[in-house]
């Protein structure tokens, strides 16, 4: 059985904390099927020190 490709997704944006603090994230939505491709486009839209710290955390489902 195939399964419907996302509509998109959520993307998490982690900044790591300064002197001990706790990391701080962010989260978007992108409607883009392609995770990576949605985490490439997340990460041109808003300004990253590192990929690494951009990623995909749940697919966006269609609309019903």
């Amino acid at each position: 059985m195939d399964k419907a490709s996302p509509a998109g997704w959520v993307i998490q944006i982690m900044t790591p904390g300064h002197a001990g603090a706790a990391p701080t994230f962010r989260y978007f939505n992108a409607a883009i099927a392609d995770a990576k491709i949605a985490v490439e486009a997340t990460a041109e839209h808003v300004t990253v020190k590192s990929a690494a710290n951009v990623s995909p955390v749940r697919p966006l489902s269609r609309r019903k």
